[in-house]
């Protein structure tokens, strides 16, 4: 735990004030700030928590990140072991989840925020989409709601999967299903009378302009290495299998479509796609797989971490202001991905090969 000034980013700051004052009845103007104001379920009960407890409100903040980030990691694992992956692929795919800088490492530095448990509610929304566990998966998009704006994801991938699979009531158990998530997003946004903060036209003409201009500088690193890491070259290993996956599975597309549109509406970038890793682990987990086939599981598996590793561990995680904006390119980083690409790419011809 440190201290909150310790954060060279303001986000926390609003989530901080929401949680010393009931929704929506804050004095101070932090918590009056759109589109921050909306997301009330976190600091409501984080500050509800404190009281009842007598526990420091930072400590709260503290625990249930934490506790959040390892729900989110389990039901990773659970969600990829659903999509018939072994067990030691699913580790594999939970260990590179938990080395994407953006997905754990910066809200375990910037603890105040809500992502961790939308990251958790979302991979919980597919897991219970798959399973067609509707009571469950309307009471969880309704909690998201609440959360923050990243539930739209899960709406998207259970009407997705369910017009994939024909269902005749398909859109109609949608509106049935997240009818009470689309209704408590409303009644927040009417009952919360914001202070300040941009528009929504006015956040994406901002966010659309500022990545246009630093797009060399360093938007296009940051939109694929800088956030996945090692999960890049592995999707471009199977990327000749990308148009039959996303035929076979819009729901997935759908997902990952909506994650990247989000950075057209705020200014983070690895925080924002770090909600497309549930249905990006696995073609890249299918790719280690196919390597493996080659070099062996174990050696494809170490070689996959041991990159991770170097990415994060080039890859700064604070005490450079606006990090999570404009995070610097790391050269090291761009190689090693290169040369993973390329060595996957000659092990897998060598199984065409022998295939053949």
């Amino acid at each position: 735990m440190h201290r909150p000034r310790q954060v060279r980013e303001l986000d926390h700051s609003r989530y901080i004030a929401m949680a010393e004052a009931p929704p929506g009845l804050a004095s101070d103007p932090r918590a009056r700030e759109r589109p921050f104001c909306y997301r009330v379920l976190v600091p409501a009960v984080v500050g509800r928590l404190a009281v009842l407890t007598g526990v420091n409100l930072h400590a709260v903040f503290w625990a249930t990140t934490q506790l959040a980030l390892m729900a989110f990691l389990f039901t990773l694992f659970l969600l990829l072991r659903r999509q018939g992956f072994a067990v030691d692929a699913a580790l594999l795919g939970t260990a590179l989840a938990s080395l994407m800088p953006g997905a754990v490492r910066w809200y375990a530095y910037q603890y105040w925020m809500p992502d961790p448990v939308c990251l958790w509610l979302v991979t919980l929304g597919l897991l219970l989409a798959r399973e067609d566990r509707r009571a469950a998966l309307s009471a969880v998009a309704a909690a998201g709601a609440a959360t923050r704006e990243n539930w739209l994801l899960i709406p998207a991938y259970a009407l997705s999967r369910w017009t994939r699979q024909r269902r005749a009531w398909g859109p109609l158990e949608a509106v049935l299903v997240f009818a009470p998530a689309a209704a408590a997003a409303v009644a927040i946004r009417v009952v919360i009378d914001p202070m300040s903060g941009p528009g929504f036209l006015d956040a994406a003409r901002e966010m659309l302009a500022f990545r246009a201009r630093h797009l060399l500088d360093n938007q296009l690193y940051f939109v694929t290495i800088g956030s996945f890491g090692v999960l890049v070259p592995l999707l471009v290993l199977r990327s000749p299998r990308a148009w039959g996956a996303v035929r076979a599975r819009p729901e997935d597309a759908a997902v990952a479509l909506l994650a990247f549109a989000s950075l057209a509406f705020a200014n983070n970038t690895d925080r924002l796609l770090a909600y497309a890793l549930p249905v990006l682990l696995p073609p890249a987990l299918r790719a280690v797989e196919a390597v493996g086939r080659v070099v062996g599981w174990a050696r494809a598996a170490v070689a996959a971490v041991a990159a991770q590793v170097t990415v994060y561990a080039v890859t700064p995680g604070w005490g450079i202001s606006g990090l999570s904006i404009y995070q610097p390119v790391r050269w090291t980083a761009i190689l090693l991905c290169a040369v993973l690409v390329v060595a996957g790419a000659v092990a897998l011809r060598r199984e065409r090969s022998y295939s053949s």
